[in-house]
């Protein structure tokens, strides 16, 4: 598992960076869950993104894409 946290560079009485926790993958076309903690707006849950997201770098757009739709599960 890795961590990452994303600034998300909005501010909901505090900056809102997204903790996220997933499983990086080789698969590019595997759905990878990532669970993700929003402290400032005191928001746990899960989301699931494709494998070529599942990386450092690009795993927080994803998440905070599929978080914005309402597509995520609760913790």
């Amino acid at each position: 598992m890795q961590t990452v946290h994303y600034p998300t560079g909005r501010v909901y009485g505090a900056a809102q960076v997204l903790m996220i926790t997933f499983t990086p993958t080789d698969d590019i076309m595997a759905d990878v869950p990532a669970m993700f903690v929003d402290a400032a707006r005191n928001i746990r849950g899960t989301v699931t993104v494709f494998g070529f997201d599942a990386t450092p770098n690009t795993i927080g757009p994803a998440v905070l894409a599929e978080y914005d739709a309402g597509r995520y599960i609760l913790a």
